[in-house]
């Protein structure tokens, strides 16, 4: 079996600070990748900075004889996320595969989120992705090679309570994997990873105040069966993964929790053909929405021209 071998190759992380992001760090500086940490140091809100987080896992890689370099650029911004990368470019002249892991979260009911929470967390997640991944990919086109990795959550795909502007930030990362992925040139891959793990900062409100006590609660009494496998090294075997050379597949999606590593893909029913001319009445919708809603049989879309090439075969299929 090939052993990943990230020697000659930069990495970038942002949120390099946190749990999932220093165990990406190690992992990619231990196969020999050269590694930008970035972090903004802020709070598990969003709120504030400090050179610390990035710095620590910067010291760290270095006395195990890594190199590596810190930045502290917010990638909420256009030209934050130009800095990342420019980091990149003036330390080790390239890069070639950017893990979005940067994050925040300010976690409400749905019906108390202020637009400030949902902008705060959109700009992390969302354009943050975006600011970072942008200019990367301008870099990785023009060498010919790169790796992108998203970072979503099963807060979105799956859904987890109070947590509306973050899950739903989260799950546009798959629409952005979507888009890139048609546009690519051959040698550049973006996947997405869905992580679960323990650890990071903590601080923010207090556990028994938290809005969510309910689902953490329930979710802590599912995870102490498999708590051993929440480590962030977990997570950061598959991340290392996704961003290898090996990893040759586009528009994947794969989720690691507790030890159980997935893939995850959207599909699309066989569903219920009504040719025309005239449009069905909702009547008719009723009728077969056993049909439309039967997952027995369904396709993997991996774009719009595909969705339109299903309508295609329940039309020959229907005229024999």
């Amino acid at each position: 079996m090939d052993r990943i071998d990230f020697s000659g190759q930069v990495a970038v992380v942002t949120g390099a600070g946190g749990a999932l992001g220093g165990a990406f760090c190690r992992e990619l500086a231990r196969r020999g990748a050269a590694v930008v940490a970035n972090d903004l140091g802020g709070s598990t809100t969003g709120e504030g900075g400090s050179a610390d987080y990035a710095d620590a896992i910067v010291r760290e890689l270095r006395a195990a004889g890594a190199k590596a370099v810190a930045n502290y650029d917010s990638v909420a911004s256009a030209a934050g996320g130009q800095a990342i990368v420019d980091t990149a470019l003036r330390h080790f002249g390239r890069v070639d595969i950017v893990i979005s892991n940067a994050g925040n979260q300010r976690n409400a009911p749905f019906g108390t989120l202020t637009e400030e929470d949902v902008e705060a967390v959109y700009a992390v997640h969302v354009k943050g992705a975006f600011n970072v991944c942008q200019p990367a990919y301008r870099e990785m086109v023009r060498q010919g090679y790169g790796r992108l990795v998203l970072v979503g959550s099963q807060s979105g795909v799956f859904g987890n309570p109070m947590r509306a502007n973050y899950g739903s930030a989260k799950t546009a990362m798959i629409g952005l994997m979507n888009v890139i992925a048609q546009e690519a040139p051959t040698g550049i891959a973006v996947n997405t990873l869905f992580p679960n793990a323990q650890g990071g900062r903590l601080g923010g409100t207090p556990l028994a105040e938290r809005p969510d006590i309910d689902f953490l609660k329930a979710a802590g009494e599912r995870t102490r069966h498999f708590a051993d496998a929440m480590k962030p090294e977990f997570v950061a075997a598959l991340a290392c993964y996704m961003a290898s050379r090996q990893c040759d597949g586009s528009q994947n999606m794969y989720s690691v929790l507790g030890g159980k590593y997935s893939r995850l893909f959207m599909g699309l029913t066989e569903g219920w053909y009504a040719p025309g001319p005239d449009a069905p009445s909702c009547d008719d919708i009723l009728a077969h929405i056993g049909e439309i809603d039967d997952r027995s049989r369904y396709a993997v879309p991996l774009s719009g021209l595909d969705e339109m090439d299903t309508v295609l075969a329940a039309q020959r299929a229907a005229h024999g």
